[in-house]
């Protein structure tokens, strides 16, 4: 084979943030999803790339500028969600932020006019068709290429984590499915999603990019679909496990665990700590017990087999965290995290369905969740 050609990887100053968030349109009466998102597009006026089409007509995303903290995060996505439930308003329209719709039908969306799209339409067929799901990504700045990967294997150990906390998506097309996410399970389907290819450097991963594209398995880097990837043409590392999660200030919450998180790893890697990159079977079997149970899973900590209950381990990181929380300004998004993971809402989605019988309820539910952070007090 040919020496692989070189990828280069942007520049970006360290751990900054970029976080995209994607949303439902949901009609008020029916609380089914709603598309109309092409007549939303055409009155959006702030300035891009703060809103962005996706593949269904139902469904938007919103996304941040690059961020140096948590702070300015949550600023950027209150005011582009402020503006964009004005007009969802004006439509007759709701908003909900949750991994999946409770009871839509994946065979009843209309795609969203692009060539883009009608590529991955024509190419994956029932995998594209199936995408009705919603997720949250956290760009991190990275320094170089093999910084990336170096912290991206690090992170392997800490994707049930990430899943578990925002795991929002116990319900899809209108059955309960025993799982606290289900919406991961969707990407497992794609040859080129879900669980990353194994790379030990950044050499690694330009020769694992040029096979594939050579053997046509993807069109372009943008097909790459893996849980965590990097995002060379930002310079960052991109976490894309987590389910939607049902509020702006929540989301914030999480995105200050995931950027703590990185400077916490950074800390050991600076101390000559590195560890033995996952083995698959481990980071597969750790994403299944996060879908599975959530916030009650059992995780694998290492390749021998060890296990920690995942409450405990995540109680062990925040406590490990607090110094640079109190730097960065986190202190009260870390308290107000512990409060969040204490009703997970994959819990509070299936008790309200338990009591009620009907998910319009639980729609309205996360609707309510989703607009109350955009309210102007």
């Amino acid at each position: 084979m040919t020496k692989p050609q070189p990828i280069p990887f942007g520049k970006s100053d360290l751990f900054s943030l970029g976080v995209e968030v994607e949303l439902q349109i949901i009609h008020p009466l029916t609380r089914n999803l709603f598309p109309i998102s092409p007549d939303i597009l055409e009155e959006w006026s702030l300035q891009s790339p703060h809103l962005k089409p996706e593949i269904f007509q139902s469904m938007l995303e919103i996304d941040t500028p690059i961020c140096k903290n948590v702070q300015e995060v949550e600023q950027e996505l209150l005011l582009t969600g402020r503006e964009l439930l004005r007009i969802c308003k004006k439509h007759g329209a709701r908003l909900a932020a949750n991994g999946t719709h409770p009871f839509a039908k994946w065979h009843d969306r209309l795609f969203y006019p692009s060539d883009r799209y009608e590529y991955l339409i024509e190419r994956n067929q029932h995998i594209a068709r199936r995408l009705m799901i919603y997720g949250l990504h956290v760009h991190l700045g990275m320094n170089n290429g093999d910084h990336c990967i170096a912290m991206m294997n690090e992170f392997l150990y800490y994707l049930p984590h990430m899943l578990a906390m925002s795991a929002s998506s116990p319900f899809w097309t209108g059955h309960d499915t025993g799982l606290a996410s289900s919406r991961i399970t969707v990407f497992e389907a794609h040859p080129a999603g879900g669980t990353p290819c194994k790379v030990e450097n950044w050499a690694d991963f330009e020769t694992i990019v040029q096979k594939l594209i050579q053997s046509k398995s993807i069109g372009s880097f943008k097909d790459i679909w893996w849980d965590i990837r990097p995002s060379p043409n930002y310079g960052t590392l991109e976490i894309r496990i987590c389910d939607g999660v049902p509020g702006i200030r929540q989301t914030t919450r999480l995105v200050s665990f995931i950027h703590l998180l990185a400077r916490h790893i950074q800390k050991r890697l600076d101390q000559g700590y590195r560890r033995q990159t996952p083995a698959d079977w481990m980071i597969r079997e750790n994403k299944w017990r996060a879908s599975r149970h959530g916030m009650d899973c059992e995780v694998l900590i290492d390749n021998d087999g060890m296990t920690k209950n995942l409450r405990e381990d995540i109680n062990d990181l925040l406590t490990a965290m607090k110094d640079d929380a109190t730097e960065l300004g986190y202190t009260q998004y870390l308290k107000d995290l512990e409060k969040d993971l204490q009703h997970p809402s994959y819990e509070i989605q299936r008790k309200l369905y338990e009591k009620t019988g009907a998910l319009e309820d639980v729609v309205d539910s996360l609707c309510d969740t989703f607009e109350k952070d955009l309210a102007v007090l």
